[in-house]
């Protein structure tokens, strides 16, 4: 399924989508609570949708109702049932934890590519506390004790960590080996167990968490914007006119509020007003940046690089090659199929700044390859085409919408 896209001017304003981040949080939080929850503007992302159906199937009662979620929480655990986590890494790391503290005896699925994600560090802490792990099946219960786990892969081990570990007897510590990557994501997920009235002590790279704790999150919560998200329009405003972004907190916990950061390195013109952030197109020039803990900001910010004067320099990259798609490749595939000369060496991108051509782009099944592609195409000097645009479903399914009414120029069914 392929869409045709044409050069414009970006002119309005939109609202940011919902974190998925926090909707992920709350949405387990809300489950492990006695009782019923509220919990406004969760959307309806794939990712967000894969959560829910492997909590309903662990004994949740959660509906989505336009864009937010009535969530009864867990009274019965569901034993032995098959969890389909789709492509979702977040809902795969963050409940095998909570399942197995459950005593749920589970099986989780999903594609083939999030099954290939690495997850063999968790796992292994897993089966070191008493649970029988056969691939992604597990059985027998979680007990307490010290949980030792690299750290320098992927934050969401510990986010599953936190939430299961005040489930069980008895007093936990987790200890973060190595270099601690995304703390914003772990942070996000403190706040959210504090939110939960969940009790820790956190001291360096330690967090001790006693058990027997009960979740009492408030009986009403809203998730808030996603940064993530709103990096494409923002960008978009950067490169190609005027968009205001409203919804967004920039006291937020949430990582991805770097993409103010770059966008003032680049040049951009940025305004803040209450909820709502104005970018402007300006003079650009080339800028460095570590992506170490917002990795998923690269793509984007590659396409900003791609039309700023001079050269830009990414650093921090590695952990883009284990997501939904290996992004180093990906977005150099992106860049230079627009004729933006790009190149990744020992972990760096050097991307010099240029004129986008219109292109033939491959989504990659990767929804911030194919925002990115969309976002470059505004500025493009002819049409350009992007195949397999759907994957846009999994974080920010109207972002073609909100695409259009900026003043995109879309040929096709969207």
């Amino acid at each position: 399924m392929e869409i045709k896209l044409n050069p414009f001017a970006a002119n309005g304003k939109i609202y940011a989508p919902p974190s998925k981040s926090v909707a992920h949080r709350l949405l387990i939080c809300a489950s492990l609570k006695k009782g019923k929850t509220i919990i406004k503007n969760v959307g309806n992302s794939a990712d967000v949708i894969a959560t829910v159906r492997c909590l309903n199937s662990l004994g949740a009662k959660i509906i989505l109702q336009n864009g937010n979620a009535l969530v009864e929480g867990i009274e019965r655990v569901s034993v032995g049932k098959l969890l389909d986590a789709g492509e979702s890494g977040s809902t795969l790391r963050f409940l095998m934890p909570v399942a197995c503290a459950l005593g749920a005896d589970a099986t989780f699925t999903g594609t083939q590519k999030l099954l290939f994600r690495p997850s063999v560090l968790l796992t292994s802490e897993l089966q070191r506390h008493g649970v029988e792990v056969n691939g992604f099946s597990f059985k027998g219960k979680l007990f307490s004790g010290t949980y030792e786990i690299d750290a320098s892969v992927s934050s969401q081990y510990i986010t599953g960590l936190l939430f299961a570990l005040p489930l069980l007897d008895g007093e936990s510590r987790i200890i973060m080996q190595g270099d601690v990557v995304s703390k914003d994501y772990i942070n996000i997920t403190l706040s959210t167990l504090e939110k939960s009235g969940i009790a820790y002590d956190k001291s360096g790279n330690s967090i001790v968490i006693q058990g027997n704790q009960e979740y009492k999150l408030p009986d009403e919560c809203v998730c808030e914007g996603d940064w993530s998200g709103a990096a494409f329009p923002l960008a978009l405003g950067a490169i190609s006119g005027k968009v205001t972004v409203a919804g967004l907190d920039v006291n937020s916990t949430q990582g991805d509020r770097q993409i103010l950061e770059i966008l003032k390195k680049a040049g951009a013109k940025i305004t803040v007003c209450g909820d709502e952030i104005t970018v402007i197109k300006g003079e650009l020039k080339g800028f460095t940046h570590d992506f170490e803990d917002a990795p998923d900001l690269a793509p984007i910010s590659a396409v900003l690089a791609a039309v700023c004067d001079g050269e830009s320099k990414f650093t921090g990259t590695k952990r883009l090659k284990i997501k939904e798609s290996d992004r180093v490749q990906t977005t150099l595939n992106t860049l230079k199929s627009a004729g933006i000369t790009a190149s990744e060496k020992d972990g760096e991108i050097v991307i010099l700044g240029g004129s986008p051509t219109g292109a033939q782009y491959d989504g990659a099944n990767d929804h911030r390859i194919v925002m990115s592609a969309a976002v470059m195409s505004a500025v493009a000097t002819s049409q350009s085409v992007i195949k397999g645009w759907r994957a846009i479903d999994k974080s920010y399914p109207e972002f073609f919408k909100d695409y259009v009414s900026l003043g995109g120029r879309v040929d096709g069914d969207i």
